[in-house]
């Protein structure tokens, strides 16, 4: 998945505008983010550390590499607990991704048999 469809997820997560996001970033205006988010721009380094400075609680990894979960655990303290409605984006967001890799498996799993029917048919 690309960085841009990963920000868009974000800022759907966050339930904020392009334009608030972009402002959390320091921008006047959502140009910027919005060139990311349709693959024009690719996200400079002091972007992404811009995003994790605003939103701390933002996995890193997810966001760089789309690996884990979109938000990580932080210190339970009133003002860093991770909400309920996070944790469900979470697991929706888990569960889209295992979906994702099942239409994989069964794609790979489709060419495979073809290829395997191809074969029986050549040795008949």
């Amino acid at each position: 998945m690309e960085i841009g469809n990963r920000l868009q997820q974000l800022i759907d997560a966050l339930d904020v505008s392009v334009l608030e996001f972009a402002r959390q970033l320091g921008e006047k205006r959502g140009e910027k983010v919005y060139h990311i988010l349709h693959g024009r721009l690719k996200p400079r380094y002091e972007t992404l550390q811009k995003i994790l400075q605003a939103y701390p609680q933002v996995n890193a990894d997810w966001l760089l590499r789309g690996e884990g979960l979109m938000f990580r655990t932080l210190p339970q303290t009133p003002l860093a607990a991770i909400t309920l409605d996070e944790r469900l984006r979470n697991m929706e967001f888990l569960l889209f991704q295992l979906n994702e890799r099942v239409g994989l498996l069964q794609q790979t799993n489709d060419l495979l048999r073809q290829e395997l029917e191809e074969m029986k048919d050549k040795m008949c």
